[in-house]
């Protein structure tokens, strides 16, 4: 029985926020960098077809990130609730404490940025995509816009792997 509590000490979670958030930060620089700057680049691609690439590796990575950092959040939150004693500070010149609960925020923070910032270029996206699965075509501004609307999201979904990868070298700075 003490094996199970030995998965919830403050170093395991930090372990598992850490997992987490490198995880999410990987894969959201990857699908920026790799799948996303791949198919800008692809000069045969009509905008139906971009704008259905771009939704299969959107629906691939929204069930993937936000699960993964909500969980990598509770983790630090977690380990920071369950650190007891006399804390040196970390390599930042901050409590281990304080640098757990900055850790989950800059996880939790992807939610208002992608909500506020990002939502409403998906929203088109998404509405071209399904209309291109159907058989549409677009040219003239809505072409453009399938292309301006993707390069966006290349830059603003840099910033949440930016965040997710602030979190987890804050994680790994307390271990």
């Amino acid at each position: 029985m003490t094996y199970v509590y030995a998965l919830f000490t403050p170093a395991a979670m930090i372990r598992l926020g850490v997992l987490g958030s490198g995880l999410a930060a990987g894969y959201s620089f990857t699908s920026s960098h790799g799948s996303v700057q791949s198919i800008l680049q692809t000069p045969t691609l009509t905008p139906s077809q971009l704008a259905m690439a771009w939704d299969k590796i959107y629906t691939r990575g929204v069930k993937l990130a936000p699960p993964v950092a909500l969980a990598s959040s509770a983790a630090y939150l977690f380990a920071a609730y369950s650190l007891k004693g006399p804390h040196v500070a970390t390599a930042f010149g901050i409590s281990p404490k304080l640098q757990l609960n900055i850790a989950a925020g800059l996880l939790l923070s992807v939610f208002p940025w992608t909500y506020f910032r990002m939502v409403p270029g998906l929203q088109r996206l998404q509405a071209y995509s399904a209309s291109a699965s159907k058989g549409a075509e677009f040219n003239g501004p809505e072409a453009n816009g399938i292309r301006v609307d993707v390069e966006d999201w290349y830059w603003t979904n840099n910033v949440r792997a930016v965040a997710f990868g602030g979190a987890c070298v804050l994680g790994l700075a307390v271990l």
